[in-house]
């Protein structure tokens, strides 16, 4: 796997998304934890997340269709200028004390605009810059990059913003924030440097990854045929849509992509930690243990997958929902079993499976995709995925507050019965098209 490094053009787009992937956790934990000080509010903090969802998944399929029109490294380009001005501009606000949370749920807002474009070009450049046969090894290396980064990042934010080791105290248990009617909290006072230097930092990775890029050679994907095409964006999605659903396993693992995000990632995001608390005293403590099992799995089984051999593409998609089934299975699990360490268990396996074969179906659809519908069918792929996260969070956060028990129960067997039945079907062995069209064609 590590041999990929040796092309030169890999590598220096390999730097720019380590700095990028760096840089998009520090706005994660910078963005809700800015809000977080100026408020004192749980419900402002979540609406930070949901302002910069919403414009997320709904552009996200014409992000697709733009990069089909352009390229992805231009959309990269223009996307990580765009953040780079964000950030900049709101650690040149926080700093000289101009910010007010307007501006930081206008900035959020057009933050997730950028990511809408970014996200489904950073899915389909790897196929213009390295050979078919290294899309493998290429994609591990970059998703083993995102778990290092999704580790990385937060950490290096919260030290960022603390300033140094040694001011990582706790608060009084139940100490009030205090909030100033027309100013700013006295806790947001106390960070309010720090958090200027996390953005000052997330936008010196932007402008990193942005550099790289211009070094990046990335060959034209769909040749030709871009000059070919024509319309309105709703017509170009809807054949992206159309070649996704020609082929039966194709379709499916599309679905199954959806099936995780939409259940199981808001169970693991909002479901541990709720039960974390009501069995330890340490509840806290015990959910951090049981997300780094996950994310230590995942980070190992990205490795895994570009040093062992492919599945063959018959057995991909069954496979996949094998992993899945176990995923779902690990939430039923965790409810018959108490001990931490069961829970830490499972879901480390559970992080090597989903990971590992989600590096191979990636791989897969970059490969049988033609290069002309790339970024708008793995826009597709993204929307099932990023997309569907914030309402799955919202539809489990609601059956949680019903029962807790009985909703990770449901939603273990619902995972487990549905992801049995398409693993079982004979149509996700199917690889070829239903019908042979031509990709463009209405």
């Amino acid at each position: 796997m590590l041999k990929i490094f040796k092309d030169r053009n890999f590598f220096i787009f390999w730097f720019g998304e380590m700095t990028s992937v760096v840089g998009d956790h520090i706005s994660l934990l910078a963005f809700p934890w800015l809000v977080l000080q100026m408020t004192g509010s749980a419900l402002m903090t979540g609406l930070v997340f949901a302002v910069q969802g919403i414009p997320r998944a709904a552009l996200m399929l014409a992000g697709g269709a733009l990069v089909d029109r352009s390229s992805p490294r231009l959309v990269m380009m223009l996307s990580n200028a765009a953040r780079l001005v964000m950030v900049l501009g709101l650690a040149y606000m926080i700093t000289y004390d101009l910010v007010n949370l307007t501006n930081v749920f206008v900035i959020a807002f057009l933050f997730g605009i950028a990511d809408a474009f970014f996200y489904p070009a950073s899915t389909s450049i790897l196929p213009s810059i390295v050979p078919r046969n290294m899309l493998r090894e290429g994609n591990a290396v970059l998703q083993v990059t995102l778990h290092l980064g999704m580790t990385a990042g937060p950490v290096l934010a919260g030290l960022i913003i603390a300033g140094e080791l040694n001011s990582l105290s706790h608060e009084p248990l139940g100490s009030p924030v205090e909030t100033l009617g027309t100013g700013l909290s006295d806790a947001y006072e106390k960070d309010r440097e720090g958090l200027a230097r996390a953005f000052f930092v997330d936008a010196i990775t932007f402008s990193l990854s942005l550099i790289s890029l211009f070094f990046v050679k990335a060959r034209q994907l769909g040749g030709d045929q871009k000059s070919e095409r024509g319309g309105s964006l709703y017509r170009e999605i809807k054949v992206a849509v159309q070649w996704v659903v020609s082929i039966p396993a194709v379709r499916l693992g599309f679905m199954g992509m959806a099936i995780i995000h939409f259940l199981f990632m808001p169970v693991i995001y909002v479901g541990l930690p709720v039960l974390a608390k009501s069995r330890f005293a340490d509840g806290a403590y015990i959910y951090g243990l049981e997300l780094a099992a996950y994310g230590l799995g995942a980070l190992l089984g990205a490795t895994l997958s570009g040093l062992l051999r492919s599945p063959s593409n018959r057995n991909l998609i069954p496979l996949m929902f094998g992993a899945f089934i176990y995923s779902g299975a690990s939430l039923g699990l965790v409810v018959w079993y108490e001990p931490y360490w069961w829970a830490m268990l499972l879901f480390f396996f559970a992080g090597i499976f989903d990971s590992y074969m989600y590096v191979h179906f990636n791989t897969w659809i970059q490969r049988i995709c033609p290069e002309q519908l790339l970024g708008r069918v793995m826009s597709i792929l993204m929307f099932m995925s990023v997309g569907l996260v914030p309402v799955g969070n919202a539809v489990i956060g609601f059956a949680l507050d019903w029962n807790l028990l009985a909703t990770l129960i449901g939603v273990s067997a619902t995972i487990v019965v549905i992801c049995a039945a398409i693993a079982l079907n004979p149509r996700a062995r199917q690889v070829e098209a239903n019908q042979v069209a031509s990709p463009e064609a209405d």
